[in-house]
């Protein structure tokens, strides 16, 4: 469910058997770490032209995103 004031989702907490524990997070270099909250970053639509068009019409697209540690991206350890 998005947070009422950053529109981002929050994701976790992290189970030991998630694919990405061990990955780096690009905000802060430290590693995801089992029972970490994450949330997505979108950069955009990337070089999909059909994504890129739904995009600029204002239409729903998959965006390329990162994964981020939650306090990364709102500042808020809660």
């Amino acid at each position: 469910m998005p947070n009422a004031t950053t529109n981002l989702r929050k994701f976790g907490p992290k189970q030991a058997t998630h694919p990405s524990i061990g990955n780096s997070c690009p905000a802060c270099n430290q590693e995801f770490r089992e029972g970490d909250y994450t949330t997505l970053v979108a950069y955009g639509p990337g070089n999909d032209a059909e994504a890129q068009q739904r995009a600029r019409t204002g239409q729903p697209y998959n965006a390329i995103a990162a994964e981020v540690h939650w306090a990364c991206a709102t500042g808020n350890l809660e």
